[in-house]
């Protein structure tokens, strides 16, 4: 959360034209406007806010695409959590909570299509394609695995090398707290050449001028502010300061998108500085959730079969306390059935930052999917796909009684 020199800063930036923006802001959130200020406010409208084609008459709510999977934050992040989209009951070509990624095995965008697909477009810039997803023949040890295709390529037929990685939209809360653990509580936890023997070889994911990723999937962004600019710009098409093409993902390829009026003047940002800052207290003033105590039976099988070698039950903080997140931020491969054959900003491509596992009672409640691409119903069912450094664990967690087993996941379910 912001202090209050933070949020006076944001109100000398202001211009009039986002006074409709602050009343939208201050009526949906009264109660968030009282307790956490301004900043907090302006951001959830931010947050929620369908952005509009540009030119439009509502100045800084302008410039969404041309290309786009979302109109909104919101969208995709319903509530302010995690997305519900779940793959086998829900239509990848239509649920705005499953965006898939492009690019070839060291994850380099497509030529014509980019890094992500936008399956809208606005004008004369049509949307790329529809996702859609069929299920392969299971293999021994594996539910049927998602073979993942594109339908009416909107823009003739993309690389023959070109992978798919399709995504849900993440949990965002604690995200204050993630950010606030020092990278070296993550370092002092890589095993990369496994010398405890344990069959765990998790690593950070350093990242461009040696920075150490801890957000997304593949742990592909430092900060949180990076990670939502790189939201604004493959999912709205909008353009920020560490971002700053107002033509987001479209490619040279694309001339319609490229041409399009965009929703700032020349050099300037279409999500203004200002908002992007009250978006970002927003995001940080998410709670962290309350989940299980790590205490009992459940909690004792879920450390001693090795689950708790990757789901870390808590990260020191930089200023002292922990967040409870289950996760030690790293990258571990996961061996084939998740494997998706396209790597990112260091990451190869069977290697996946661990989940947090905070939160997850929620998440199930709200019937979500599990895993990257919310395959997996269960917490049983998304054990059944791990594999790779997860091997281990999973097979001790196969051999455990049918009552050990339930008790470890009435344990994880109440995370």
């Amino acid at each position: 959360m912001r202090g209050d020199g933070a949020a006076c800063r944001a109100r000398r930036l202001l211009r009039p034209a986002l006074l409709s923006l602050l009343a939208a802001a201050l009526t949906a959130t009264v109660g968030a406007a009282a307790t956490d200020g301004l900043d907090v406010a302006i951001g959830k409208a931010v947050f929620d806010r369908m952005w509009v084609r540009a030119p439009s008459s509502t100045k800084h709510a302008d410039g969404l695409g041309p290309l786009f999977s979302a109109r909104s934050c919101a969208s995709c992040h319903a509530g302010g959590g995690r997305t519900t989209f779940r793959l086998g009951r829900d239509d990848p070509a239509t649920h705005p909570g499953l965006v898939v990624r492009l690019g070839d095995a060291a994850g380099a965008g497509d030529a014509v299509y980019g890094q992500e697909l936008q399956p809208d477009g606005l004008g004369d810039a049509a949307g790329e394609g529809r996702a859609a997803v069929r299920f392969a023949s299971a293999t021994p040890g594996f539910p049927p695995r998602p073979e993942w295709r594109v339908e009416g390529w909107g823009y003739g037929e993309p690389s023959a090398d070109l992978r798919l990685s399709p995504r849900v939209a993440p949990s965002l809360a604690g995200l204050r707290l993630l950010a606030r653990v020092p990278e070296a509580e993550i370092v002092s936890r890589e095993d990369p050449d496994d010398r405890d023997g344990d069959g765990v070889s998790g690593r950070a994911n350093r990242i461009g001028g040696g920075a150490i990723g801890r957000f997304g999937w593949k742990a592909a962004e430092p900060t949180l502010e990076a990670q939502a600019a790189l939201a604004f710009s493959l999912d709205l098409g909008l353009s920020t300061t560490l971002r700053p093409d107002g033509a987001g993902d479209c490619t040279e390829a694309q001339a319609a998108c490229r041409a399009a009026p965009h929703g700032a003047a020349p050099g300037e940002p279409e999500v203004a500085p200002a908002l992007m800052a009250s978006l970002m207290a927003f995001l940080e003033a998410r709670p962290a959730p309350l989940g299980a105590k790590a205490r009992g039976r459940g909690a004792a099988l879920f450390a001693s079969i090795g689950c708790a070698a990757c789901h870390a039950p808590a990260l020191k903080l930089e200023g002292g306390g922990v967040a409870a997140a289950y996760t030690d931020l790293l990258l571990h491969d996961m061996g084939r059935g998740l494997d998706d054959g396209m790597g990112e900003a260091g990451a190869l491509s069977a290697e996946w930052r661990t989940a947090p596992l905070w939160g997850l009672s929620r998440a199930l409640a709200q019937g979500s999917g599990l895993l990257h691409d919310g395959r997996a119903a269960t917490v049983s069912a998304a054990i059944t796909w791990h594999a790779g450094e997860a091997a281990g664990a999973r097979g001790r967690f196969d051999a455990l009684s049918a009552g050990e087993r339930k008790a470890l996941v009435d344990f994880v379910n109440g995370l």
